[in-house]
């Protein structure tokens, strides 16, 4: 099988990456940060690296007619290149609310929108597995853009799948909590992150890219939540917003006391 995956420099992206090539898969791996690819992946065969800035369509729609006059097919698309700017709304920088919906949403929705009509050209079967976060349920204060963002991945990813299904292509949302990443790190001690701190706990890289390879990529799912814990505590927030915001403080409390936690490093 033939996985793509943006964000593959790093964090969850290059995990996914080592783990997909432990299973017997090769990977086209992508990334804007060419040195970072070439430093990462240049010894493994199994591994295509191709720059790539997710925020351009034109270099989404060369790439996918490059490999299809290569006569390469991907099978799996994994939008997995994301940032994050937190900031509290009065408070919020316009430069990064442009990167943040340039790199989240229309990357996601470029990327995905190129991997469908090569798989519709090439007329297979394919899966397109959309990086969200929990956030896609909570809008979480403080970091307000990156939940809209993360909002507007998931809405994407379930309308897209209603547009693909019939044709047989997949389109699945994994939606994890914090992630011991840079993307973390950056995050603590902030007052804004104080909600992303109060999680039952963070999830490691891998725990990420095993879900993805396994139970998606196996059973390809509209959509998948984890740890399971707080992916209850996600709907509910969901299904009841002004519950949700009632207990913010609460919680922000416990996001504080969080930021110098074991189960956040």
């Amino acid at each position: 099988m033939l996985i793509m995956v943006t964000g593959a420099a790093c964090g969850i992206g290059a995990c996914i990456i080592e783990q997909a090539i432990q299973s017997g898969h090769s990977v086209i791996a992508a990334d804007m940060n060419a040195e970072g690819l070439a430093k990462r992946w240049e010894n493994q065969s199994a591994v295509r690296c191709e720059t790539l800035d997710v925020r351009d369509n034109d270099q989404w729609q060369a790439l996918f007619q490059r490999l299809a006059s290569e006569h390469v097919k991907v099978d799996v698309l994994i939008n997995g290149a994301g940032v994050l700017r937190s900031g509290r709304t009065g408070e919020l920088d316009s430069n990064d609310i442009n990167l943040t919906l340039d790199v989240n949403v229309k990357g996601v929705i470029f990327g995905t929108n190129a991997a469908a009509a090569h798989m519709l050209s090439s007329g297979y079967r394919g899966h397109v597995i959309n990086i969200g976060s929990l956030a896609s349920l909570c809008p979480v204060p403080g970091n307000a853009v990156y939940a809209t963002s993360k909002f507007a991945v998931r809405g994407f990813s379930i309308a897209a799948a209603g547009d693909l299904r019939r044709h047989g292509i997949a389109v699945s949302l994994v939606g994890p909590g914090p992630v011991k990443t840079a993307m973390l790190e950056q995050q603590r001690g902030d007052e804004n992150s104080a909600l992303t701190f109060a999680s039952s706990r963070a999830l490691t890289p891998e725990e990420v890219a095993q879900a993805v390879l396994g139970p998606v990529l196996k059973k390809q799912p509209l959509e998948y939540f984890l740890p399971w814990q707080d992916k209850f505590l996600g709907r509910l927030s969901n299904a009841m917003p002004t519950f949700f915001l009632r207990m913010t403080r609460r919680a922000m409390e416990r996001g504080r006391k969080n930021f110098e936690s074991e189960s956040f490093r």
